[in-house]
């Protein structure tokens, strides 16, 4: 009978070991976890960051492009404006000279 009791003395000793290694290994999971989570967030913050930055360095780059084009287009048409108008020059000098001397 104390051998029957012993084994099962012993049997309930290496229960409760296996449920005490069943709960460390569970934390051990948890903290394992935690930390590959913490690990996955810094990640993602790091790559949106990057990606924040290369999408802006990109729109600055396209907006400098369309503000050169805009700009040249304006200076051609300044030109052509100008140019249409040169042969109006002498006239409406010399119109302004009849109305200020009279001639």
């Amino acid at each position: 009978m104390n051998e029957v009791i012993g084994t099962i003395l012993e049997a309930e000793a290496k229960a409760e070991e296996i449920v005490s290694e069943g709960e460390r290994e569970s934390r051990r999971t948890i903290e394992a976890g935690a930390a590959a989570a913490e690990q996955a967030k810094a990640d993602a913050e790091r790559l949106l960051l990057s990606e924040r930055e290369k999408k802006l360095a990109e729109a600055e780059r396209e907006a400098e492009a369309r503000y050169r084009a805009l700009n040249e287009e304006a200076k051609a048409e300044a030109e052509r404006f100008g140019a249409s108008c040169q042969d109006k020059i002498e006239a409406a000098a010399q119109s302004a000279v009849r109305k200020v001397f009279g001639a």
